[in-house]
């Protein structure tokens, strides 16, 4: 068994900047922070370095608990937020790709996301792409992404019991998509449909990279070879 890990923001989505207005809502409301995410690039970052990095620029520093209330009014705010964006949309050859790799029977779809859970099943929700993913490492687990993404073969493999995962793959728009997927044994698949161009993508040496995927043939090829 196989075991696929998909990132979401960038990879299969966009929700048209609703993670971070959501965010900045509840950084105002907890920290009475002005433009919180203002220059903050959540690019392959988990939620938890994210809600760091705003409160470093603004010279605060937040204890768990404090991390505790604002996730969940972020997360109250992130539901309003995907419901009401005009720019969320699912990326490229995604839905069909989905589809076509739930029916191959050594494959099982998983994800390794940033997001917390609870975070994540809302965007996926949103875009109708949450049956396809019955497991996963989420920022929830660690904010460490190298950690999440070991989390989550662990959880696969677990699922995929009684037979034994063989490899698995890490799918993603970021460098560190593919740095820490690599850090965390994964065979790791780079997709530009986020902020990274193919080049930007290909220094980092995933093992596949590829423009969108509407290129099914050469991910599934190379999913099974």
């Amino acid at each position: 068994m196989r075991l696929i890990l998909f990132d979401i923001d960038g990879t299969l989505l966009l929700t048209g900047g609703a993670g971070s207005k959501a965010l900045a809502r509840a950084l105002h409301e907890i920290y009475g922070l002005a433009n919180g995410m203002e220059a903050i690039k959540p690019d392959g970052k988990t939620d938890p370095m994210i809600v760091r990095e705003a409160l470093e620029r603004h010279g605060n520093r937040a204890g768990e608990n404090d991390f505790e209330r604002l996730f969940s009014r972020y997360l109250s705010y992130l539901e309003e937020e995907l419901q009401q964006s005009r720019s969320f949309k699912v990326l490229p050859g995604v839905a069909e790709c989905l589809a076509q790799l739930h029916q191959q029977p050594d494959l099982l779809l998983g994800l390794a996301t940033g997001n917390l859970e609870v975070g994540a099943r809302l965007k996926l929700r949103q875009a109708g792409l949450d049956t396809y993913f019955s497991y996963g490492g989420y920022a929830s687990d660690s904010e460490n992404r190298t950690e999440l993404i070991r989390i989550a073969i662990e959880r696969g493999a677990a699922k995929a019991a009684p037979r034994s995962h063989q490899v698995a793959f890490v799918v993603g728009d970021t460098p560190r998509d593919i740095i820490h997927g690599r850090e965390a044994g994964a065979r790791t698949i780079a997709v530009a449909t986020g902020s990274y161009n193919i080049a930007q993508l290909t220094e980092c040496h995933p093992d596949l990279v590829i423009e969108n995927l509407t290129e099914q043939d050469p991910l599934l090829e190379f999913l099974l070879s």
